[in-house]
């Protein structure tokens, strides 16, 4: 009689329960995750979790392929809660059975008859299964579930919904804060833990003491079950499961290289994973060796520092640390110093002279002159407010020779500096006007992720990339903003650039070839040092994110230590420094000897020379004319007006330009001149071995007149060959005056359009387009 009756209720249930899952059977497939919210996991490069993020509904969730699940868990989670799941359809009728006869007849202790099907649709289409009706629908989702997936789609459904204590859901989360580690790398005896778990999150939950507690009990009596359905061949299986587990909270989870994360974040939106390629030894290593260097000069008020460390060939990040203490509200640790848009000093200056040699303006032996000189009000200063007179590029480059660069930044056309760096996306926020000149000497702002962009320019041929986050880049047309042939002699110039030597140092700096250069900004608020060696570009910045100045900011002293410290971290790869500072045979380079006075080809009266590159086609080369033989009487040592040998003997003078002439005599250089002549010559047709050059005023420049008659003069300066005595100044046809070599005639300017003349001695000429308002 009584199974009577039970067959009747079941068949009541089944043919009530027909009628929903007939509807939904009928209906189309569902989508599984359309509601899924995933947590934002950041990996470094060799898989260490660096930071796990929220997801937007404030829980920590990730997805995760069956594959990647430990076999043992899924093994015990199937054992634990659904034996018979590869053999239902979603509905374990003997279990329901069993659950109603012990449960409803017998008025006994509830039991589960919820299959992980019916457990997945709960979660899925958060069900309300508390009453009979939800009951109902739970068993008519898990038929929908079942008629539409495989059994190993629902299984890796569930592990991805299962709830797992607190505001943790899923199991790849759950193995990542309590275990520390990626599902598959579970043991045994943390994936009975994980098991047991989604049963009863409450009361389970490692989150807590007591949690922790009913979660080990649990796992106890899953493991003695384990060990019957799975004897185990090796020795000690079962005292190994007895041993506690050590679980970690969600406080403890890794939140390395934040400042990187935070900006990865900002930029991409991640939802899952994303494999960065930071290398997580390095990042440590370098933040270690920061806090120690700041805490060796805290003496000398240093106390933040930001680094980027960026892999060249592939442009990957390497690592990234924005200040030296994330945490530390006195310094704003939480400022990125690597995004921060800051004063690059003459960090820059590498770039001008780049496009000066690729616009033929200098090759790298080309003497230049370090003296005052006037571009409208600016009058530019160098570090040490002194002037050395006559220098070569490369020595004018690697000492930071402020005058210099201003002088050809500009002489640079088509681009200028303010349109190249543009190019390279350098925000400039104003027109170029209102920058002027000092753009070279850091009269702006960037950040050390783009000053960083375009060092790696110098070591990748002049092409400009985008900086790289993941371990495997992304395919990015590089961008050509320097030839080739100026990319690598600017760099070979950096490389002669003087290293700090002290005794942790010594093994890098004597063996170890390394371009790099320094940057001090205005008023001492910045202090940058940024190198490339072997496949690595490097930066270092040092300062106050307040603005806040101090005089022990100097980029070569404060930012160059801690940058060779920082090198000496990195591994050597001999045959990547050899690529960087090796012309390869592709590159329009050729290598002469030089003048080593002059800088350029030698005469045959050139006493001295030294190898120098140069570009040919592009390069302004020329044979030098600086050394001259001048007969000289063998008896009275004055110049004769001819060679008349034996009466005279041919001996060599520098016969220099004017101001470079003037340029020695300032710097405390005596030359010594030719003698006086003899006797007056007479029937010479001398001809200038140089033309005159104007250097003031600038053909470019309008000149404005100011209120006093002082402020209305206009100063008159010109180069001239070594040779000349006097020459004379005209505007249009009005003759002004008459000067000697490296005099300056000051003239009363008035508003117009002139035709600025200046005529030497040996019949030189130089004119110049005047605009006056």
């Amino acid at each position: 009689m009584l199974k009577k009756w039970l067959g009747r209720v079941l068949a009541g249930v089944v043919v009530i329960l027909l009628l929903p899952a007939l509807v939904l059977l009928l209906s189309p497939k569902p989508a599984l995750y359309s509601q899924y919210l995933q947590s934002s996991a950041y990996f470094a490069a060799n898989g260490d979790l660096l930071s796990l993020r929220l997801a937007a509904d404030q829980r920590y969730r990730l997805r995760l392929p069956l594959a990647d699940i430990a076999p043992a868990l899924q093994q015990a989670t199937l054992l634990y809660e659904d034996r018979q799941f590869y053999n239902h359809f979603g509905v374990d009728i003997s279990a329901v059975g069993r659950a109603f006869w012990q449960g409803v007849v017998k008025g006994g202790r509830r039991q589960g008859a919820s299959t992980l099907s019916m457990q997945l649709a709960r979660l899925r289409f958060n069900l309300n299964t508390s009453s009979f009706s939800g009951k109902l629908q739970q068993l008519a989702y898990a038929l929908y579930l079942e008629r539409h997936f495989s059994k190993d789609e629902i299984l890796e459904a569930y592990f991805n919904y299962a709830p797992y204590g607190g505001n943790i859901e899923g199991v790849a989360a759950a193995s990542l804060i309590y275990f520390g580690k990626e599902a598959q790398r579970l043991t045994l005896g943390e994936a009975l833990a994980l098991s047991v778990i989604p049963q009863n999150p409450n009361q389970r939950s490692p989150l807590s003491t007591k949690g922790e507690q009913q979660l080990e009990l649990a796992r106890q009596r899953l493991a003695a079950l384990w060990l019957q359905y799975y004897p185990s061949a090796e020795p000690g299986a079962a005292q190994r499961l007895s041993l506690p587990l050590k679980f970690y909270q969600r406080a403890d989870l890794a939140y390395a290289a934040p400042h990187f994360i935070n900006q990865l974040q900002a930029q991409r939106q991640v939802e899952g994973r994303f494999y960065t390629s930071l290398q997580p030894h390095l990042q440590q290593r370098m933040q270690q060796l920061v806090t120690a260097y700041l805490r060796r000069n805290a003496d000398k008020g240093f106390s933040n520092a930001s680094v980027l460390l960026v892999k060249r060939s592939t442009m990957q990040v390497q690592a990234w640390i924005g200040s030296a203490d994330f945490y530390n509200a006195a310094i704003s640790g939480q400022v990125d110093g690597v995004t921060a848009l800051r004063s690059p000093g003459s960090a820059l200056k590498p770039f001008v002279y780049a496009l000066a040699l690729q616009q033929g303006v200098i090759h790298p032996q080309s003497l230049l002159t370090d003296l005052p000189r006037r571009y409208g009000s600016f009058n530019p200063e160098n570090f040490d407010r002194q002037f050395v007179g006559p220098v070569n590029a490369t020595e004018a480059l690697i000492n930071s020779r402020n005058v210099p660069a201003v002088q050809l930044q500009a002489s640079l056309t088509k681009p200028d500096f303010y349109h190249w760096l543009k190019q390279a996306q350098v925000p400039l926020s104003y027109n170029a006007e209102h920058y002027g000149l000092a753009l070279v000497l850091g009269g702006m702002e960037l950040s050390m992720q783009q000053l960083v962009q375009l060092y790696a320019m110098l070591g990748n041929g002049g092409n400009w990339q985008a900086l790289q986050w993941q371990a495997e880049p992304a395919a990015a047309a590089p961008q050509l903003l320097l030839s080739a042939e100026a990319a690598f002699l600017t760099l070979d110039m950096l490389r002669q650039h003087a290293k700090p030597q002290a005794g942790l140092l010594s093994e890098l700096t004597d063996s170890t070839p390394v371009a790099w250069k320094t940057g001090t900004s205005y008023a001492f608020r910045d202090a940058w040092s940024i190198a490339l060696s072997g496949d690595y570009v490097l930066a270092v910045w040092l300062g106050n994110f307040d603005g806040s100045s101090n005089p022990n900011l100097v980029g070569r002293t404060a930012a160059g230590p801690l940058l060779f410290e920082l090198l000496a971290l990195l591994p050597r790869d001999r045959q990547a420094e050899q690529r960087l500072f090796t012309a390869g045979s592709k590159l329009n380079l050729k290598q002469v000897a030089l003048c080593s006075r002059s800088g350029e080809l030698p005469n045959k009266y050139c006493p001295q020379t030294r190898p120098g590159w140069f570009i040919p086609g592009v390069s302004p080369i020329k044979v030098s004319d600086v050394h001259r033989a001048v007969p000289v009487y063998t008896d009275t040592g004055l110049r004769a007006c001819n060679h008349q040998p034996p009466q005279t003997a041919l001996k060599v003078f520098e016969f220099w330009p004017s101001d470079i002439a003037r340029a020695y005599q300032l710097s405390g250089i005596v030359l010594t001149p030719p003698p006086a002549y003899q006797h007056a010559c007479t029937g010479l047709s001398p001809s200038s071995q140089q033309a005159p050059q104007i250097r003031s005023p600038q053909q470019a420049l309008t000149y404005q007149l100011g209120k006093t008659a002082e402020q209305q003069k206009i100063a008159l300066q010109a180069s001239f060959d070594g040779a000349v005595t006097k020459a004379h100044w005209f505007i249009d046809s009005r003759y002004l005056g008459s000067v000697t070599p490296g005099e300056t005639l000051f003239w009363q300017g008035e508003a117009g359009e002139f035709q600025l003349r200046v005529v030497d001695d040996l019949g030189g000429v130089a004119s110049l387009r005047l605009r006056v308002q």
